[in-house]
């Protein structure tokens, strides 16, 4: 895990995340809190679907997390969306590259928005509190990445991106066969997709280009019909996410979910798109 934690504070450090976090994307009339987190360097794509993440005599306590996913909006359950999650094991190792995909796997929820999956606790390791990986999907709505944390564990109040609203307590869970058995619930709230403008072909053409984040490191933004991708690039940034879509929150202001942070779009005096503007001012120049 130590290496895991080197590239995640190289990356972090080196592309100066500053942005302002979006911790909390309200839902109207306060439905419930949509809160987001960062990807983390350990995803992996293609996990099976299944309900149970690992074997019954996995070692650990077992729990069984469950949950909704709503449209943060209206609070009506979302059926068919699909969760992707991913946990360390009871010695604190993500298994990385085994095709068993060990305490890895997606989970379809039911008609009511319902899902529910069998796993061990995950334990903490490195400077890291307790904690699963939630990526979260479903068509006309964007992508949630979140974590869960649990309460009682000390690293909490330390770690940089725990937050309060993703913090369960698990309870005992009856029948499941052995005493020390728990149950938590973590409901997910989704944002419905917002469409990018309709003048989007043109104003995205002036965001395409390489910013300097950091000597040596780059943003390279792109189009792809109305929608704006970025791709870093950077050394020693293994298993972090390199690429991804800015998705529209206000005029020349975007979300980057797998960060968890906000980008702007800085024009100069003569209308050109010469900066990406960072939530505490800094500025990070466009090259070509």
């Amino acid at each position: 895990m130590d290496r895991i934690e080197s590239r995640r504070k190289f990356l972090l450090s080196s592309l100066a995340l500053a942005f302002t976090p979006a911790h909390r994307l309200w839902a109207a009339g306060n439905c419930m809190t949509g809160v987001t987190n960062i990807l983390g360097p350990a995803y992996r794509k293609d996990a099976p679907f299944r309900s149970r993440l690992c074997d019954v005599d996995e070692p650990g306590t077992p729990l069984q997390m469950r949950g909704r996913i709503i449209d943060a909006a209206t609070c009506t359950a979302l059926a068919g969306g699909v969760l992707d999650v991913w946990q360390v094991n009871n010695a604190g190792d993500y298994d990385m590259h085994s095709p068993a995909f060990q305490l890895r796997g997606r989970i379809k929820a039911g008609s009511a928005g319902d899902y529910a999956f069998d796993t061990i606790m995950p334990v903490p390791y490195g400077m890291r509190p307790k904690h699963i990986h939630f990526l979260v999907t479903r068509s006309g709505y964007e992508p949630r990445i979140s974590q869960c944390y649990f309460a009682g564990d000390e690293r909490n109040a330390k770690d940089p991106y725990v937050k309060k609203d993703l913090i369960v307590a698990p309870q005992p869970r009856r029948g499941a066969g052995r005493a020390d058995a728990l149950s938590a619930v973590f409901d997910i709230a989704l944002d419905r997709e917002r469409p990018p403008p309709a003048d989007a072909r043109k104003i995205y053409s002036d965001y395409v280009g390489t910013y300097q984040v950091a000597p040596g490191i780059m943003i390279l933004v792109r189009t792809e019909g109305a929608k704006l991708f970025w791709h870093l690039s950077a050394a020693g940034n293994e298993g972090d996410a390199l690429d991804g879509e800015f998705l529209p929150r206000a005029q020349g202001r975007f979300f980057v979910p797998e960060y968890d942070f906000e980008v702007k779009f800085v024009r100069d005096d003569h209308g050109h798109v010469d900066h990406v503007l960072d939530s505490r001012g800094l500025l990070f120049k466009k090259l070509s």
